[in-house]
């Protein structure tokens, strides 16, 4: 591995890392092994009128659903906004235009590739496509996964407060906890970065390695800079995911069902929660598993009726990313430009 020095620091040449080596490595094929069985097995297990929860499919308002998936890809323009915000508070002032496909890639990744791979995808390709240092590209990456937490999370609690208003169920109990947990965990791990503490220590690594943890330390505390402005984008974020599944359940035209706002954006959230999940690419199996039983228990709907908005509304949230993820995967991949970088002098 070579080194070479952009705007006064070490990064990593090369190309981004290869999807295809990502994608043939045991524990890759395990991962999505694992999901396939889960998938397979609430198929054959759950007690749900797959015949009726189809017929509700085909039946299903096209234009309400192409709403639905026009709401959610404008979440991009947010989160390419946003991701812009943060890059310029690091110090690299890019084009939101040009990060949405950089953007809907790394989404991609994670759909195809377990361990959240996408994130770090993103890195390479800010350094190859803009020319941000990865380090300081993965540092913005990090601070944009905390205030998504953090604001979904928010906005989880505040939707059950509204939904349940006295108390909430068990099913959902252990998303709150667990997502309150690492939210203070990651605030924790940002504030020890922010203080700069070990840098005695860290000083003993190798020069490299030191730069690169610099980097990625102050990308990641600068980033948080504006924070108003990240919060508002972020609010937008899930209200597209929100409006989305609310679409969704609209077009279907289901009998007895009766969600409203606050329904909508909690089950969206859990589901987003669940994607977090870093064994599984995109959470498949898990997120599916998770929304039947939320909706079945948050919103009284039936079992296939269920099943119906679970399937309709993944199929734009995972099924439609991974078409028009791997089109622009290609695309990307294919037209690279080279970037400039700023030789070392003695």
């Amino acid at each position: 591995m070579t080194t070479t020095l952009v705007r006064g620091e070490p990064e990593v040449s090369g190309a981004p890392p290869s999807l295809t080596s990502r994608l043939l490595t045991p524990r890759t094929l395990a991962s999505i092994a694992i999901a396939v069985v889960i998938v397979g097995v609430a198929l054959w297990r759950a007690p749900i009128d797959w015949a009726a929860a189809w017929d509700n499919i085909r039946h299903a308002n096209p234009i309400l659903y192409l709403a639905a998936m026009a709401v959610y890809y404008s979440s991009f323009v947010f989160r390419s906004i946003r991701w812009h915000v943060l890059l310029k508070n690091a110090g690299e002032d890019r084009r939101s235009g040009s990060l949405i496909g950089i953007v809907i890639t790394s989404f991609f990744v994670n759909c195809v590739v377990p361990a959240k791979m996408g994130d770090i995808y993103r890195g390479y390709l800010a350094k190859q496509k803009l020319d941000v240092p990865v380090s300081k590209a993965l540092g913005t990456i990090i601070a944009e996964r905390l205030i998504d937490l953090i604001v979904l999370m928010a906005l989880l609690l505040a939707a059950g407060a509204v939904v349940f208003r006295t108390k909430a169920p068990g099913i959902l109990i252990p998303y709150v906890v667990i997502g309150v947990l690492v939210c203070l965990a990651g605030v924790g791990v940002i504030l020890v970065m922010r203080a700069g503490r070990g840098q005695r220590v860290l000083r003993h690594l190798p020069e490299a390695v030191f730069h690169r943890y610099e980097s990625l330390r102050l990308g990641t505390v600068d980033s948080f800079a504006r924070l108003p402005l990240l919060l508002g984008l972020t609010v937008m974020v899930w209200a597209a995911e929100g409006a989305r599944l609310g679409l969704v359940v609209f077009s279907l035209h289901l009998a007895g069902v009766h969600l409203g706002p606050s329904q909508f954006l909690l089950i969206a959230l859990v589901a987003a929660l669940l994607t977090t999940v870093p064994f599984l690419p995109g959470g498949l199996g898990l997120v599916e598993a998770g929304m039947i039983g939320v909706l079945i228990t948050v919103g009284g709907v039936t079992n296939s009726a269920a099943a119906s908005i679970t399937l309709l509304d993944r199929s734009i949230s995972y099924g439609s990313l991974v078409v028009i993820g791997f089109v622009i995967f290609v695309v990307t991949h294919v037209h690279v430009p080279k970037t400039q970088r700023v030789a070392a002098h003695g």
